[in-house]
């Protein structure tokens, strides 16, 4: 192995490591947060944000280097997201002026930049190639650049025309032409004269051809992942196999026992963004999502049930009408204050 291959395979450790530590430091950041510890789950996420930030610049310089976003390439599609990460790195400090703590960040002050952290750290994961579980290094080391677009295929030149040969003219015994062809020609000749506009009229502007119209280009698709989902699950504290057969994702977990890591489907991604509405709408009513949904409710759709168990039997229908639920009665909320 030459110096320079074993310095591309630390490097590739290196990364694997780093992503590692970030993905257990946020997992036990969510853990804190979930139980009202968000003082330590803040720290955590600023680890966490720390090493992912590090393993990506070590992707841009080729070496582990300072976590600085400045030594990020600016066509790397993570900056912007690791730029608004940057940014929770500059909150306050846990010590105030006189020596005592101060007060501790709110929830969703800290869980609104663990799920855009969860949902980056998926995606690098995936680019490097990583196995979160294992403990080798990363298969590619290589910073990540958009997708550059298949050029379109070439369009075959026309076949050129065949060209027109004039008729042979006979002419009458003797070399000349007959008297009537020439009558004829002359005759021709004064149609075609009078057919030409006059030469004072002015030529008329060429009208181009009416361009048909161009398909429309299909809206991009809102960027979730499974690591989205995941982190919906803990914020509700579902079970995984109970998780995972909401969104109707084969498979089960891994080997080990651990989450899988893939690609949503279609019909995933639509249940996926059905949850996370839903969670939206939950953060807006400041209800907490894991308490809300597990207590039994009265009215319509519930009729006694908890609304986890109407999202499990109806799966997208039920979080639909859970959202619809939530919507009315936050309409009916705010007419109680006005």
């Amino acid at each position: 192995m030459t110096v320079r291959t074993a310095h591309r395979v630390a490097v590739r450790q290196a990364i694997a490591s780093l992503l590692r530590l970030a993905h257990a430091d946020a997992r036990d950041a969510r853990t804190l947060a979930d139980a009202g510890g968000t003082r330590n789950a803040a720290s955590l996420l600023h680890s966490a944000i720390s090493r992912l930030i590090e393993a990506v610049v070590a992707s841009e310089q080729g070496y582990a280097g300072p976590p600085e976003t400045r030594r990020i390439d600016n066509r790397n599609p993570l900056k912007p997201a690791l730029l608004q990460l940057d940014a929770f790195l500059e909150t306050p400090s846990a010590l105030q002026r006189d020596g005592r703590l101060a007060e501790p960040p709110s929830a969703v002050s800290v869980l609104e930049p663990l799920g855009l952290f969860t949902e980056t750290l998926e995606r690098f994961v995936q680019h490097c190639g990583v196995d979160l579980d294992g403990s080798g290094p990363a298969d590619t080391a290589d910073p990540l650049r958009p997708a550059v677009a298949a050029p379109p295929p070439l369009t075959p030149a026309p076949a050129p025309k065949p060209r027109r040969t004039e008729p042979v003219r006979r002419q009458a015994p003797g070399g000349r032409p007959s008297q009537s062809k020439t009558r004829s020609r002359t005759a021709a000749a004064a149609a075609a004269a009078a057919a030409k506009p006059a030469a004072s009229s002015p030529s008329q502007p060429k009208v181009a051809p009416a361009e048909a119209p161009k398909p429309a280009a299909h809206a991009p698709r809102t960027g979730l992942s499974s690591g989205t989902f995941w982190s919906l699950v803990d914020h509700w504290k579902l079970p995984d196999l109970d998780a995972l057969q909401l969104i109707g994702h084969a498979g089960g977990l891994t080997r080990k026992g651990t989450r899988p890591r893939f690609k949503l489907s279609d019909s995933e991604t639509e249940v996926v963004a059905a949850m996370r509405a839903l969670d939206a709408t939950l953060a807006q009513l400041g209800l907490d999502p894991a308490q809300w949904l597990s207590t039994p409710l009265r009215p319509q759709p519930f009729r006694g049930a908890a609304p986890h168990d109407v999202i499990r039997k109806a799966r997208l229908q039920g979080l639909r009408e859970v959202s619809r639920y939530l919507t009315q009665m936050s309409l009916r909320l705010s007419l109680q204050q006005t």
